[in-house]
């Protein structure tokens, strides 16, 4: 899915979506983003009562076969990734299910922002806070690598830091495991200013990728600028 299917595709799920009441037994609180994958909202559990956050995406999606395939493919690729990994810097998956044409996975809910918010806001951080960053990061990475799951999109806005200071690593709708049939030949995955060689080049990637990838995220964080800005 190249970046004009995921503007129009956003495009459309924008134009259709509608705040539900409920989804399954959990009650909808509030919108909380929107994307190419669907719409995402703040949810109550009303049994263990707590905040869930609830990303959905539609069968029904007014886009060609071949985009709405490559989204139900992601959607289901992250809640089996990220619900294999129990770490603490690692999102928490509770579930996914099904209802009528909507799909959805349940997740923990996180209050606080993403270091793309802050790297918007020009703040430099304070260096422990950048090392903690760093730290806390590497050891999602390295739960995640121990899994043979390659992330394969660090960068900026799938490193989200609680109010509290923790530090949780998301988004693995295209992440991979070193024997997956679902590698995209000749297509370009990740985000590109964060993006290592070897996916630049469609070569074979594994953790070093990803490596790479929170590298240039902690050259940002530091200089307050991308080290690659090229088009």
């Amino acid at each position: 899915m190249d970046r004009r299917d995921e503007e129009k595709n956003e495009a459309t799920i924008i134009e259709n979506s509608q705040i539900p009441k409920k989804i399954g037994k959990y009650e909808i609180v509030r919108e909380i983003g929107k994307g190419a994958m669907g719409v995402v909202y703040e949810g109550y559990d009303p049994i263990i009562r707590r905040k869930v956050a609830i990303k959905t995406a539609r069968k029904d999606l007014s886009v060609s076969a071949s985009i709405a395939d490559e989204i139900f493919v992601r959607f289901t690729r992250e809640a089996i990734m990220a619900g294999q990994i129990q770490h603490p810097n690692v999102v928490t998956i509770y579930e996914m299910e099904n209802e009528g044409e909507l799909t959805y996975i349940v997740m923990e809910y996180i209050e606080g922002e993403d270091l793309k918010t802050l790297i918007s806001k020009k703040k430099i951080l304070p260096l422990e806070e950048i090392l903690k960053i760093a730290d806390a990061t590497c050891s999602a990475l390295h739960a995640t690598h121990q899994h043979g799951i390659v992330h394969r999109d660090i960068k900026p806005s799938n490193i989200l830091i609680t109010k509290d200071g923790n530090i949780k690593l998301t988004d693995f709708g295209i992440a991979r495991l070193p024997d997956s049939t679902l590698t995209e030949e000749g297509t370009l995955i990740g985000t590109p200013h964060y993006m290592s060689p070897e996916q630049f080049t469609q070569g074979q990637v594994d953790g070093r990728s990803d490596e790479f990838s929170l590298a240039v995220v902690l050259y940002e964080l530091l200089t307050g600028e991308k080290p690659f800005v090229g088009d």
